[in-house]
């Protein structure tokens, strides 16, 4: 019976492990920087000077290879590269044919309460917008100046994949009560065989 206890305890600590680590491979994020997503489209990006920085304001774009307006924003941003390069990173997620990409333009448009019905879809700290158009510019201009000297960065979609991957007190609560529900049944039923048996002895 002790033997049986142990079996099952182990087992019941291996389920929480298995579900924390499916979770961390479907939440593997595929991501390229301006120069990678400028030269994926054709965009030529003759700025050598060019880094990303951490001190930098991040914009996110989340876009389809070949989609004609993210193809438009990325000429934009390569355009003001060469002046303004210094303020901004660009990280971009590729969704028509990154599956987990997908997932996470989805989890990011419900964190800022946006219906987004396709791309490209644009993050920069709490600002956003479904679509593109040079009408969009200055006010995408501004967005980046003000998240640059923000000290105290708005940024939603690290905010978003790093509370996946952290626990939750309730990731570790739940199984832990029912290993230690399993355990007090099992020693429950351990308990009265052997004072039944030590009975029938006496």
């Amino acid at each position: 019976m002790k033997k049986k206890i142990l079996v099952l305890m182990l087992l019941s600590l291996f389920l929480v492990p298995v579900g924390v680590w499916a979770e961390d491979e479907k939440n593997d994020y595929t991501s390229m920087g301006l120069r990678q997503a400028c030269e994926s489209e054709g965009i030529s990006f003759n700025h050598p000077d060019y880094e990303e920085g951490e001190e930098k304001a991040n914009i996110y774009l989340f876009r389809g290879s070949g989609c004609e307006h993210c193809y438009d924003f990325l000429t934009y941003l390569e355009a003001i590269t060469e002046e303004y390069g210094d303020t901004f990173n660009l990280i971009s997620y590729e969704v028509w044919y990154d599956q987990n990409n997908n997932e996470l333009l989805e989890k990011v448009a419900k964190k800022l309460r946006d219906d987004v019905t396709g791309v490209p879809y644009i993050v920069i700290g709490k600002n956003s917008w479904a679509g593109y158009s040079e009408s969009l510019n200055e006010e995408i201009f501004q967005a980046i100046q003000e998240e640059y000297e923000n000290k105290n960065k708005n940024d939603v979609v690290t905010g978003v994949i790093n509370y996946e991957k952290k626990f939750g007190i309730t990731d570790i609560l739940i199984p832990a009560c029912f290993i230690i529900f399993v355990f007090l049944i099992i020693y429950a039923r351990w308990k009265t065989g052997k004072e039944q048996s030590e009975t029938i002895q006496e």
